[in-house]
C-alpha cells in the first residue's frame, strides 16, 4: 500500500467565511507539512450560462479577470502572513468538476473545502456539491463543516466496516494522532440483522486494539449494533464531539471499482465535524473470510509511515 504523502493541498474558496475557515485548516496542515497550498476560485457557469452567447462571451472574461485579481491578493497575503508556497488558480465551469479536473491535474495530494459556503444567491459547496467531489477526486478530501475552526486534530473518530480494505484508512490515521497527540476512538459497526457481523467485528476491534496498544494511544473502543450504519456514525459523533471523523469509500469487488454509497454521501452531507474520506487501495481479492482478509491487509500495512498531519 502506498503511504500517504501531503505536499500539495488544494483549497477551493469562495470568500465565504465557511471556506476560509476551511482554508485555516489547510493553513495549519502545510505549516506542520511543510506542503504548498494552491487556492481555487470556480467562476460559476450558473452566472453566465443562461445569457446570449455575445453577451456570455462578454460577462465570463470581466468575472475571470475580477476573480483572478481577488484571488491573487489573497495568494500574497497568505504568503507574507504565513512564509508558505501559495498558488492560485481561476477556472470557469461546474465547482465540482473543476474542483476534481484541478487536483488531478496540479497533483494535489488532498483537497480541504468547506461544505456549506455560498456564492453568489446558489450554495456553492453543500450536498451534492461535496459528495460529488469526494467521489469523483482523484485523491483524499477533508471536508470542513459549518463555521468553526478546525486547526488541529486532538480527537479522531475511526468507524470501521465489515468491507474489503476497512482497516486500509488506519495508515492515515496514525501520524494524525502522533503529529497532534490525539486520542483514537474506534466505533466497531454491525447491522443489526446479522449476529455473526457482531461477533466478527467484535473480533477485529479487539485485534485493532491490540495493534493500536503499540502505538501507545489513548483509544477507547465500542460496537455498535444498528440499523442504520451511517446515522450511527453521526450519532457517536454529536455524542463524542471529535476533531476529525476518517472513512472510507466502499469498494465494489464485482465491478472492481469504487462506490460511494448513501454511507459516505450521508456523512460527508450532515456531519457537524470535519471529515476525512480515503479511497482505499485497489488490490486483488485474497480469498478465504472476509474477517481474515481485512486482518491480513492490517497486519500488512501497519509497520507503514504515513505522514498526513
Amino acid at each position: 500500500m502506498k503511504t500517504l504523502s501531503i505536499n500539495k493541498i488544494l483549497v477551493p474558496i469562495d470568500f465565504s467565511k465557511v471556506s476560509e475557515n476551511a482554508l485555516q485548516t489547510a493553513i495549519a496542515m502545510c505549516k506542520r507539512q511543510f506542503a504548498s497550498l494552491t487556492i481555487l476560485y470556480v467562476v460559476e457557469n450558473s452566472h453566465y450560462m443562461f445569457q446570449p452567447a455575445a453577451e456570455a462571451a462578454f460577462v465570463l472574461p470581466q468575472l475571470i479577470e475580477a476573480a483572478t485579481e481577488n484571488i491573487a491578493k489573497l495568494a500574497k497575503s497568505l504568503r507574507t502572513k504565513h512564509d508558505l508556497v501559495v498558488n492560485h488558480l481561476v477556472q470557469s465551469g461546474n465547482p465540482a468538476d473543476e474542483i476534481c479536473h484541478t487536483a488531478s491535474s496540479s497533483g494535489a495530494d488532498l483537497i480541504v473545502m468547506g461544505t456549506h459556503g455560498v456564492s453568489g444567491l446558489r450554495e456553492f459547496f453543500i450536498g451534492s456539491n461535496a459528495y460529488r467531489v469526494v467521489k469523483n477526486a482523484s485523491c483524499p478530501v477533508m471536508t470542513i463543516p459549518g463555521y468553526n475552526q478546525w486547526l488541529d486534530f486532538k480527537k479522531i473518530l475511526f468507524p470501521v466496516r465489515l468491507i474489503p480494505h476497512a482497516l486500509d484508512k488506519y495508515d492515515f490515521i496514525r501520524p494524525v494522532i502522533r503529529k497532534n497527540g490525539a486520542s483514537l476512538l474506534i466505533a466497531g459497526l454491525a447491522q443489526r440483522n446479522d449476529p455473526a457481523g457482531l461477533n466478527e467485528m467484535n473480533a477485529l476491534v479487539d485485534h485493532l486494539m491490540s495493534k493500536i496498544a503499540e502505538d501507545d494511544v489513548i483509544c477507547g473502543s465500542d460496537v455498535h449494533y444498528c440499523e442504520n450504519i451511517s446515522k450511527q456514525v453521526l450519532e457517536v459523533a454529536n455524542l463524542e464531539k471529535p476533531d476529525l471523523i476518517v472513512i472510507s469509500a466502499t469498494l465494489d469487488e464485482t465491478i472492481r471499482d469504487f462506490f460511494l454509497g448513501p454511507y459516505t454521501q450521508h456523512i460527508v452531507n450532515h456531519s457537524h465535524f470535519p471529515v476525512l474520506s480515503i479511497r482505499p487501495e485497489l488490490t486483488p481479492n485474497a480469498g478465504g473470510m472476509l474477517t481474515q482478509q481485512i486482518l491480513a491487509e492490517f497486519d500488512g500495512l501497519y509497520q507503514q509511515n504515513a505522514i498526513i498531519t
